[in-house]
């Protein structure tokens, strides 16, 4: 087995949410050979831009051999810089739903978090810091516990394309709190 080459860089650029009604199992096509979706469901995204060097994107498989069983812990980790009022409800509303979460990392892959069985919002800090150069904003954190690891969407040209140009099906809207 060859080494990879070092191209590769860490970190994610965005999440996309989206409900787990609208994205979640049996609403996407998914290439059994390749694990890569093809084609989603109708219906609106939500993006959220990640500062550099502040998200993450892990998948962790819990295997247990004695139980013959294995599954996923998929764990998203974002930050959002400012505080407001219409944020703070926007995120509340959020945390109390059942999400697909859509990564885009920083070489421009995109992850679908929690198709089978949904991400929830696990952890959710509100912060002003100490200092005048601290963080003053949010850090999110979502999770997934599914039967099979991420899937990665189809491919899209970061020099000519957006993320989801290739998926005519969704609407991708931005907070403008």
């Amino acid at each position: 087995m060859s080494i990879n080459c070092k191209e590769g860089i860490g970190g994610i650029k965005a999440v996309y949410l989206g409900t787990f009604a609208t994205f979640g199992e049996n609403t996407a096509t998914i290439n059994g050979t390749t694990n890569i979706v093809t084609a989603l469901a109708t219906g609106t995204i939500y993006k959220y831009d990640c500062p550099k060097n502040t998200g993450s994107f892990t998948e962790e498989a819990a295997i247990s051999i004695e139980n013959g069983t294995i599954f996923y812990t998929q764990t998203v980790v974002a930050a959002l810089h400012g505080l407001s009022s219409a944020r703070s409800l926007e995120l509340q509303n959020m945390a109390k739903g059942r999400l697909v979460v859509f990564v885009q990392d920083s070489n421009d892959n995109i992850w679908m978090v929690g198709y089978h069985t949904s991400a929830e919002v696990t952890a959710f800090t509100t912060q002003t810091g100490v200092n005048k150069g601290d963080m003053n904003g949010y850090n999110i954190t979502f999770t997934a516990e599914e039967k099979n690891k991420a899937y990665m969407l189809d491919a899209f040209d970061p020099a000519t394309e957006s993320p989801f140009d290739n998926f005519a099906t969704i609407t991708v809207s931005t907070s403008n709190i």
